[in-house]
C-alpha cells in the first residue's frame, strides 16, 4: 500500500513537471537584437554572438536573436519596430526617435592604459596636449580604476570597435603637417553620417578655420578599411579612420605603420593614436517591444556576472552604467546634424499648425483681397477699354469733322471763285459778241453805203465804228482787271490777310454794276439815294455786294431795283445800311425763315423754324435749285467787315415813296444813234411788277463812311 502510494506521488510529480515544461514552452518568446555592423556581418557575429549565447542561457524562457545591420539601412530597420534591443554607437541612437526607450548599459573599453603612462609617451614624442583634452567622462575614469586593479595581467589588443574617436592620417612623406594644410585637398571617409569618423574630424576642422567647403570630401562606404586602402593607393591626400583601425590593420599585417603619419594627435586613455577626444562607447538600449521581465533579466546578466567568470566563458565585453550623450549632441548641434535642429521650413510648418485658426483667417482675408483685386482690375480694364474706344471714336469723329470742314472750305472757295469770275466773263462775252455783230453789220452797211447818196461819208462812219469798238474793248479791259481783282481778294481771303482799304464812290460803283448787267437791264429801272457819297472799303467789296444782289433780282424777274444808303441804329449800335430792294415778288416764306437772324424779326420766327436755324446768317439760296453762293459771299464779306446781312420782304411802293422823299433819282438804259448804251436819269413812271419785293440789307460799321464828304 505504501509502495503504491509513493509510485502514485512520483507519477503525479512527473506529470506536473511535464505540464510546467509545456506551459513554459508555450510562453517562450523570441526577441531580436539589432547591432550596427560597420565591418560587415561576419565580424559582427564573431564579436557579439558569444556574449549573446551566454545571455540566452541565463534567460528563463525567451531567446534573443542577433541581427547585424549596415549603416545605410540602420535607421530604417530600427524605425520598423521589429527589434526589442538595439546595440550601437551612442551618437547613432541620438538621431532616432528614442521616446519610451530605456538605456541599459555602455560598453567598457578593454584597451585602456594608465593615463600617466600614456601622457609620458605623448610627451616623449613631442606632441602638445591641452588640459581640456584630459577631461574624461565618469565612465572612462571608472574604467581606468578597473584597469589599475588588473595591472600585471596582459592587455587586450586594440580594436576599432571598442572606442568612439577619429584619427586623421596622411602619408609619412606628405607635405601636410597641420589642419590648415588640408585646404583644397581631397579627404576620404566612410560615410557622412559616421560619428566616430567623418563628423568628429569635420567638427575639428571647422573649429580650426577649415569649413567643409574648403576641402573635397570623398566617401568610400563600408567596410571601414577602405579609407586607409584609398590613402595607400594615393587617390586621396588624407584619410579619416575610426580609433584603433590603423593599429588593428598593422597587427593584421595589412599595412605598415611607418608609411603613415597622424595629424593633430591628442592625449587619450586609449593605447591607440587619435586626432579627437574619446566619446562614450557603444550603448545597449531596450525599445518599446522589450517587456520589463526581459529587461530585468538582461540587467542581472550585465551587472551580476563577475569579470573573472566572463573571462572563463570567453566573453570579452564588459559593461558600465549608461553614460550621458551631451558631448556628442553638442557636436551634432555644431554641425547642424542634430535631429532636434529643424529647418526653417519645418519650424514655419509647426508654427502654422499651432496657429492654424489665425492662419485660416489670414488666408481667407488674403483670398478675399486677391479676388477683390482681380475683380477691380477687371472692371478697371473694361472701363479703360471703353474709354479708349470712346477716345478713338472721338478722335475719328474730330478728324472727320476737320476733313469735312476743309472740304467745305475748299468747296466754298471754289464756288466763290466760279461765281465771281462768271460775272465778268459773261460781260466780256457780251461785249465780244457785240463787237462781232457790229463788225458783221459794218460789212453789210459798207456795201449799202456804196449805193446810197444820203449816207454819211466813209470817214465819219469809220470814226463812229472806231469809237464803239474802243468803248467795247475798254469794257473788256475793265472786266479783265475786275477778274484780276477778284482773284486777288480770294487769295487774301484764303490767307486771312487784311486787304488795303480804298475810297469807293457809291454812285459810280452802282452805275458800273448796272452796266455790267448789259442787255438784261434794258427794261429795268434803277433808283438810288444815299446819305454818303463814298465808303472806305477794300477794293471790289462794294461791287460784289451790289452785283450779287442785283443779279439775284434780275434772275427773279425784277423791273425795279432800288438802292438806299443811310445810317440806322440796330440793337443799340449804329450802322451804315445799304438796302437793295426789288419788285420780283419777294422771298419764299420757307426760304426766308432759313435766312433770318436768331435775334431779328421775331414776329416771323416761330418755335418750329428756330429748330432749323443752323447758322447765324443766311447760307441758302432764295432761288429755286440755287446754291446760295451769292448770298454766302455777301454774308462773309459783311462779317469780315464787322457787319451783318438781313433778308426781308417789303412793300415796294412804300420803299419807293421813301426813296423819292429822300431825294432819290431813277435811271434807265438808253442807246444812242451810234449804238452806245448809257444810263440816263428819267422822271417817267413805270408800273411795278409786284407789290411785294425782296430787300437785302447790308449793315456795315459806321466808321467806314466818309464823314468828311457827307
Amino acid at each position: 500500500m505504501w509502495k503504491a502510494l509513493q509510485a502514485l506521488i512520483a507519477f503525479m510529480a512527473l506529470m506536473a513537471l511535464h505540464a510546467c515544461l509545456v506551459m513554459s514552452m508555450a510562453n517562450a518568446q523570441t526577441y531580436y537584437l539589432g547591432v550596427l555592423a560597420p565591418q560587415g556581418e561576419t565580424v559582427a557575429q564573431e564579436r557579439w554572438q558569444p556574449w549573446l549565447n551566454q545571455l540566452n542561457k541565463q534567460l528563463q524562457d525567451d531567446t534573443v536573436v542577433l541581427v547585424p545591420l549596415a549603416l545605410e539601412n540602420w535607421q530604417q530597420g530600427i524605425e520598423a519596430q521589429q527589434f526589442a534591443l538595439v546595440l550601437g554607437p551612442q551618437v547613432q541612437l541620438i538621431k532616432m526617435n528614442t521616446t519610451h526607450w530605456r538605456w541599459l548599459a555602455t560598453l567598457q573599453a578593454e584597451t585602456a592604459t594608465p593615463a600617466d603612462k600614456h601622457d609620458n609617451e605623448i610627451n616623449k614624442k613631442g606632441f602638445k596636449t591641452n588640459a581640456t583634452d584630459r577631461q574624461f567622462s565618469a565612465t572612462v575614469n571608472l574604467a581606468n580604476e578597473f584597469n589599475k586593479l588588473s595591472q600585471g595581467s596582459p592587455l587586450k589588443e586594440p580594436s576599432a570597435m571598442e572606442e568612439v574617436a577619429s584619427a586623421l592620417w596622411v602619408k609619412s612623406d606628405s607635405g601636410i603637417y597641420q589642419l590648415q594644410d588640408l585646404q583644397q585637398r581631397k579627404i576620404t571617409a566612410v560615410d557622412s553620417e559616421a560619428f566616430g569618423g567623418y563628423l568628429l574630424v569635420a567638427h575639428l576642422l571647422q573649429q580650426n578655420g577649415v569649413p567643409s567647403n574648403r576641402y573635397q570630401s570623398h566617401f568610400v562606404g563600408y567596410p571601414i578599411e577602405r579609407t586607409l586602402h584609398a590613402l595607400a593607393s594615393g587617390s586621396v591626400d588624407a584619410a579619416i579612420a575610426p580609433l584603433c583601425l590603423m593599429e588593428e590593420m598593422v597587427r593584421q599585417g595589412k599595412i605598415s605603420e611607418k608609411q603613415y603619419r597622424l595629424i593633430h594627435p591628442v592625449a587619450t586613455t586609449s593605447s591607440c593614436q587619435s586626432s579627437t577626444r574619446i566619446y562614450p562607447n557603444w550603448t545597449l538600449a531596450a525599445t518599446e517591444q522589450a517587456p520589463a521581465v526581459l529587461i530585468r533579466q538582461i540587467n542581472q546578466n550585465l551587472f551580476g556576472t563577475s569579470q573573472s567568470k566572463q573571462a572563463l566563458l570567453g566573453i570579452g565585453q564588459h559593461w558600465l552604467p549608461p553614460e550621458s550623450s551631451s558631448d556628442a549632441e553638442r557636436i551634432l548641434y555644431d554641425m547642424n546634424r542634430h535631429p532636434a535642429q529643424k529647418q526653417l521650413g519645418a519650424h514655419m510648418v509647426e508654427w502654422v499648425k499651432a496657429h492654424r485658426l489665425w492662419m485660416a483667417v489670414i488666408v481667407l482675408i488674403i483670398l478675399i483681397s486677391t479676388v477683390n483685386y482681380a475683380w477691380m482690375s477687371w472692371l478697371a480694364w473694361r472701363r479703360r477699354q471703353k474709354i479708349t474706344l470712346q477716345n478713338r471714336l472721338i478722335r475719328d469723329y474730330d478728324q472727320q469733322l476737320r476733313q469735312s470742314e476743309r472740304f467745305a472750305v475748299i468747296g466754298e472757295m471754289s464756288g466763290s471763285i466760279a461765281h465771281e469770275i462768271n460775272q465778268p466773263l459773261a460781260t466780256i462775252q457780251n461785249y465780244a459778241q457785240g463787237l462781232l455783230i457790229r463788225s458783221q453789220r459794218g460789212q453789210e452797211r459798207k456795201g449799202l453805203d456804196n449805193n446810197s447818196l444820203n449816207s454819211l461819208t466813209a470817214v465819219e462812219k469809220s470814226l463812229i465804228y472806231k469809237q464803239a469798238t474802243e468803248s467795247a474793248l475798254q469794257q473788256i479791259v475793265n472786266e479783265t482787271e475786275r477778274v484780276a481783282a477778284v482773284i486777288s481778294n480770294i487769295r487774301r481771303w484764303a490767307g486771312r490777310s487784311q486787304p488795303d482799304e480804298v475810297r469807293v464812290d457809291i454812285a459810280t460803283t452802282y452805275e458800273q454794276c448796272i452796266l455790267l448787267l448789259g442787255e438784261k437791264a434794258s427794261a429795268m429801272s434803277f433808283w438810288l439815294v444815299s446819305d454818303y457819297p463814298s465808303l472806305q472799303l477794300p477794293n471790289l467789296v462794294l461791287d460784289q455786294l451790289l452785283m450779287n444782289s442785283m443779279v439775284n433780282a434780275e434772275q427773279q424777274g425784277a423791273t425795279q431795283i432800288m438802292l438806299r444808303c443811310q445810317a440806322e441804329d440796330y440793337n443799340g449800335k449804329s450802322y451804315i445800311v445799304l438796302h437793295m430792294t426789288d419788285d420780283a415778288g419777294g422771298f419764299d416764306e420757307a426760304q426766308l425763315l432759313d435766312h433770318k437772324q436768331l435775334t431779328g424779326n421775331k414776329q416771323l420766327v416761330d418755335n418750329k423754324s428756330q429748330q432749323r436755324l443752323h447758322n447765324r446768317y443766311a447760307t441758302k439760296s432764295t432761288k429755286e435749285n440755287g446754291l446760295g453762293l451769292g448770298l454766302m459771299i455777301c454774308q462773309r464779306l459783311c462779317k469780315s467787315l464787322g457787319g451783318m446781312m438781313r433778308l426781308s420782304n417789303i412793300e415796294v411802293q412804300h420803299e419807293l415813296n421813301c426813296i423819292q422823299a429822300l431825294g432819290g433819282y431813277q435811271q434807265r438804259f438808253k442807246r444812242n444813234l451810234n449804238g452806245k448804251v448809257r444810263l440816263m436819269k428819267t422822271e417817267s413812271t413805270y408800273p411795278l411788277a409786284n407789290k411785294i419785293g425782296a430787300q437785302v440789307s447790308f449793315y456795315l460799321p459806321l466808321h467806314l463812311a466818309d464823314n468828311a464828304e457827307k
